[in-house]
């Protein structure tokens, strides 16, 4: 079978599949994963992946993974699991997908179970973190500790697996200096993917009934943004892939508080170039105009335009400069700024 790393490096195609819910020994006080998707059955596994492939663009030209999201893969009963690693397996060698990845518990990982899954055609396994802060993730009602996402990661290592890390800042007794500490202990594991999702408050979620009583305050919009833009460049200089920022789509309704935007990550981005700006506009020459890369810069010039209202700067798109960087002239000299360069200036 063509492997996922023998095919040509176009964008991968991810066909999700929710199991949400399936698979968890009891509701953490922020989630509701039915807000979001209704779990597939395993007799319909193949029916939702061959319709998802059906309207996707080159899918036969790209890498295609399935994805099992939205509950703890690993912590099916073993009657379920198998049900649908038989039918994963099944896509896999008849080439409908080249791999296989999930999301899961961080205390609900074990050698058995890994092992099973690199038969199935298994390449990679998300651990929903969370935050690596004990005292947090007893407050959310998670069930594990930090230890125990050290040690899974380590054994999903050890099977071969690629490592995906999720954080959610702004859980119940976060701070910054919790958020910092978090990141610190997630980038010491080199994980090859991760996704940072900020906390919103759900209707029918005790972290709404908390809400509700003034018992638990949701971070603001630029908090939130700041926070995540933290943890998003300090991941990303590690090594990892960011597969998403912010929360998928919401029902409307669902959403009691908190900061929830539809273009999120866009808005992360854009916080990154109005520090880079600032940087620069403090050190470049008079009447010179920031230079970016022509797909950067929307985000240069941010949501609506507020960067550079704020700012007044004026805008040369450039080629040659690379994603996320920002060129200016200094003392009649080209220099540079990249994201990297403002990490220690977030929080």
């Amino acid at each position: 079978m063509q492997g996922v790393s023998d095919i040509p490096r176009l964008s991968p195609i991810i066909v999700p599949v929710f199991v949400s819910h399936l698979g968890c020994p009891g509701r953490c006080v922020f989630c509701d994963q039915t807000q979001f998707a209704r779990s597939v059955p395993p007799e319909r596994v193949a029916e939702v992946v061959q319709s998802f492939l059906a309207h996707c663009r080159d899918a036969a030209l790209r890498p295609r993974l399935l994805a099992f999201y939205g509950g703890s893969f690993t912590g099916l009963d073993d009657e379920k699991l198998e049900r649908y690693l038989a039918v994963a397996a099944s896509l896999v060698r008849d080439g409908v997908v080249h791999g296989l990845k999930a999301s899961t518990r961080p205390d609900m990982v074990d050698e058995e179970r890994l092992v099973r899954l690199r038969q199935a055609g298994f390449v990679e396994l998300e651990l929903g973190a969370q935050s690596f802060d004990d005292d947090v993730l007893s407050l959310s009602r998670r069930g594990h500790t930090a230890a125990d996402t050290l040690k899974s990661a380590d054994l999903i290592r050890q099977a071969g697996l690629r490592l995906g890390l999720q954080l959610m800042p702004g859980l119940p007794g976060e701070d910054r200096a919790s958020l910092r500490a978090s990141v610190d202990k997630a980038c010491g594991l080199a994980p090859g993917t991760a996704r940072i999702y900020p906390t919103v408050v759900l209707s029918g979620t005790e972290l709404e009934a908390w809400h509700v009583a003034g018992d638990y305050h949701p971070l603001g919009l630029d908090e939130a943004l700041e926070r995540s833009l933290y943890a998003y460049l300090r991941l990303k200089a590690s090594g990892a892939l960011i597969l998403r920022v912010g929360l998928p789509p919401v029902a409307p309704g669902h959403l009691r508080a908190g900061p929830y935007h539809p273009a999120f990550g866009f808005l992360l981005r854009a916080r990154a170039y109005r520090m880079l700006a600032q940087s620069a506009l403090a050190q470049m020459d008079p009447g010179c105009a920031l230079r970016v890369h022509p797909h950067d810069a929307t985000e240069l010039l941010g949501h609506r335009r507020e960067n550079q209202h704020a700012l007044g700067f004026e805008l040369a798109p450039d080629m040659t400069l690379g994603r996320g960087c920002l060129g200016y002239v200094r003392h009649g000299e080209s220099a540079c700024l990249c994201f990297d360069d403002i990490i220690n200036n977030i929080l």
